[in-house]
């Protein structure tokens, strides 16, 4: 297992890694993290599992799903579901979301700062881009999703 570490906290690189690291560490805070990410697409209901040997037909498109696992500077994990959308074609009225980094937050602020305006943050825990497309695509899940996969 190579080793990467964030914030003091040896991070896997996939799902039988973190599973690894539970076990080494006596504790379940990858998995946790994965679980917690897991009831969180269930509540959002982002999914429709079709159950083990469903055939979505050749109009689908299949997108590759990993969890990628991180740690936050206060050392909460996290294991969030990434779609790896990149590798299928793009429909001519995509939508693209932004992220800021937070360098660009400092620069927002400073100006503000210098004004004596108030500046409020927050980190959202989960958030989902929902919409319906005219495509129709489909995830295998994996080992992270348990008894699902």
């Amino acid at each position: 297992m190579q080793l990467m570490l964030s914030h003091g906290f040896q991070v896997p690189r996939n799902h039988a890694e973190a599973l690894e690291l539970n076990r080494i560490n006596s504790n379940t805070m990858w998995r946790d993290a994965e679980l917690t990410e897991l009831s969180q697409i269930d509540e959002h209901k982002s999914f429709l599992d079709e159950g083990v040997g469903f055939n979505p037909g050749s109009e689908c498109q299949c997108i590759k799903v990993h969890m990628v696992h991180a740690v936050k500077h206060d050392g909460w994990h996290k294991a969030p579901l990434i779609a790896g959308g990149h590798l299928i074609e793009t429909p001519v009225n995509s939508a693209c979301s932004s992220v800021i980094s937070s360098r660009g937050a400092r620069i927002l602020a400073f100006p503000g700062e210098l004004s004596g305006l108030k500046a409020w943050w927050t980190d959202i825990g989960n958030a989902f881009l929902d919409m319906h497309t005219k495509e129709k695509v489909h995830i295998i899940a994996g080992p992270e999703f348990g008894d699902r996969e």
